[in-house]
């Protein structure tokens, strides 16, 4: 079964019960969010910080496996639980890796590595290739200024700098 708002909504609801917390705030699926995978935001009131709203990425959803979004709703999960416990938020301090092992997850970094169940080209736009490694060393979403002008642009990986631009339609 594929995830949709209604299973993230249960499997978000069920690691907080477990570990003795209620979500109070609503839980949504984003378009918008293309580099953040899921994202809880807080709110300071009467000195004590609230958790307002918790999002995921609708692409994550649509091309990740359901490892790699549960592992994401359990991070996310356990910023909640630890602001609810303490009325503080701790960003990805010892407090707060110290609930993800609790409830079950060694996704405790910033990074989280995704794995997919589409390739990139369904993602990506824009793909800049190094002519002199042969290698795509960047896709993008959308069109930049860099990707205009990749003639003052260099490949990171092997010092050249004939780099074309691959449109994916």
């Amino acid at each position: 079964m594929a995830y949709n708002l209604a299973r993230i909504t249960k499997e978000f609801n069920e690691i907080c019960n477990n570990a003795g917390v209620q979500v109070t705030c609503p839980i949504k699926i984003s378009g918008r969010m293309t580099r953040t995978l899921g994202q809880v935001t807080h709110e300071r009131v009467n000195g004590t910080t609230i958790s307002t709203l918790v999002q995921f990425s609708k692409q994550l959803l649509e091309t990740a496996t359901d490892a790699s979004i549960l592992d994401v709703i359990k991070h996310e999960a356990a910023h909640y639980i630890a602001t609810a416990r303490t009325g503080e938020a701790h960003g990805h301090d010892s407090y707060f890796r110290q609930i993800c092992a609790e409830i079950g997850t060694d996704n405790d970094g910033t990074k989280t590595k995704v794995e997919r169940t589409v390739d990139d080209s369904a993602i990506y736009k824009y793909f800049i290739k190094c002519e002199d490694c042969n290698k795509i060393i960047a896709a993008r979403h959308r069109m930049s200024k860099n990707l205009k002008n990749l003639s003052a642009c260099y490949c990171k990986k092997c010092g050249g700098n004939h780099l074309t631009l691959i449109q994916n339609f």
